[in-house]
Parts: structure tokens; C-alpha cells; sequence
């Protein structure tokens, strides 16, 4: 593998009146901290976080999709960012950030 760890973050922007979308959720501003802070954090191994299109989840966002492990997660403030650089990212520890995860089958009631 390339990366260790990938996280695509939603920054899909909808006109007012259509359906919501990440990036008019705070979506744009959340990843930019997720990267400055990444880059400053002394991960050891090679990852990347970058900005994506729409991945069709947006009433549950804003949302980022992270592989290999295909793990969703709803990032919505500065402290979930923190959670997820730490406890994700940094030391794996999954009890301190299920509560920022996505099943697979979580569907949003408007779509």
C-alpha cells in the first residue's frame, strides 16, 4: 500500500435550496485543520488527507470516508478533528472515537 491511511473529506458544494451538502456544512474549513494539524502531529507512517467530491452521504456529514479500512466518519468541529488526528490517526484507539463514526448502513431520512 501507498498510504498507511487515506481520509477523503467532502468539500461538495450545493446552491441554496438543493439538497445539503458538506461543504456548505463547514466541511471546507474542518479538513483544512485535519491537514495543518496532521502535518504537525509526528505521524510516523506515510498517510494523506485530501478533499473529495460528493460521496453521496452529505445529511450525514459533513463526512469522510477513510481506506483501507473503508471506515466513515461525521468530522463536524475543531474537536472532532482533534479526535480523529489523535485517536485515530496518531494511536488507533477506536473507544475514543466511535462516537464520530458512520455505520455503513446509516441512510439520512431526506434522501
Amino acid at each position: 500500500m501507498f498510504y498507511e491511511k487515506h481520509i477523503f473529506v467532502c468539500e461538495n458544494q450545493r446552491a441554496p435550496g438543493e439538497r445539503v451538502s458538506c461543504g456548505n456544512q463547514g466541511s471546507i474549513e474542518l479538513l483544512k485543520l485535519l491537514k495543518q494539524k496532521a502535518a504537525k502531529a509526528g505521524i510516523e507512517y506515510k498517510f494523506r488527507v485530501q478533499k473529495s467530491g460528493c460521496l453521496d452521504r452529505c445529511e450525514l456529514g459533513p463526512i469522510q470516508v477513510s481506506y483501507p479500512e473503508g471506515k466513515w466518519f461525521a468530522m463536524k468541529t475543531e474537536a472532532d478533528v482533534d479526535t480523529i488526528l489523535e485517536f485515530y490517526l496518531k494511536t488507533n484507539q477506536p473507544e475514543k472515537y466511535q462516537h464520530l463514526v458512520v455505520s455503513d448502513d446509516a441512510v439520512a431520512e431526506s434522501i
